[in-house]
């Protein structure tokens, strides 16, 4: 799979696919969807594009309510606030933003790496971001002022995937060449570093009580 800027990227279609809801498709990006997200409450799902956009859609009327333009390349990542109403995306122009559900434009763009945001998650108390990039690192976001507070580094490849403890404490995340680093949020120190997966580590997430 290909992308923009010479991306090698999951296997991806311009369709959603809803088991869980009869056999629905959901179509209206004109080209892939790279990610998607169900709210809190599985009422509605996030998806990200190669259109550039996000566009959420009500699962009960199988409908596209919103479609969301501000980035300016293809968008890698959605994920919807633990809380729901607020969600965040990240894109291949090196941007992550920040959305409320019920409004059409960013509410907060962050801006600072040097290559294309990957991945994002949200912090449990919906507070902070963090997001994963191409130029190898991982950045922690204060979502009410869009400042980055936390910046780590040690990566070798590309940050495919994130995730943030349950307890708020800690953040896994996964690369391009198969390695996993878990760091401490307070200090921005790296904990451990774990490798053993022979191909890029899509997607992460904390058991128990993180």
């Amino acid at each position: 799979a290909g992308g923009e800027g010479g991306k090698r990227r999951r296997a991806a279609t311009s369709s959603l696919s809803l088991a869980a809801h009869s056999t629905s498709n959901l179509c209206g990006h004109a080209g892939p969807v790279y990610a998607v997200d169900f709210s809190p409450d599985h009422q509605f799902v996030f998806s990200a594009g190669a259109d550039h956009t996000v566009r959420l859609w009500n699962l009960d009327l199988k409908a596209n309510l919103v479609v969301y333009k501000g980035h300016n390349y293809p968008v890698w990542d959605v994920k919807c606030s633990p809380l729901g109403y607020y969600f965040a995306s990240a894109s291949h122009d090196r941007t992550a933003r920040v959305w409320a559900m019920d409004r059409i434009d960013p509410l907060r763009v962050m801006a600072g790496h040097l290559s294309d945001v990957d991945c994002v998650a949200w912090h449990p108390n919906c507070n902070y971001i963090a997001t994963g990039s191409t130029d190898k690192t991982v950045r922690l976001w204060d979502v009410q002022t869009g400042e980055c507070m936390r910046l780590f580094t040690g990566h070798h490849s590309t940050v495919r995937s994130l995730a943030l403890s349950p307890c708020g404490r800690g953040l896994a995340s996964g690369a391009e060449d198969g390695t996993i680093m878990l760091w401490d949020l307070g200090s921005s120190k790296r904990m451990a570093a774990m490798s053993g997966h022979t191909g890029p580590v899509w997607s992460l997430a904390y058991g128990g009580g993180g």
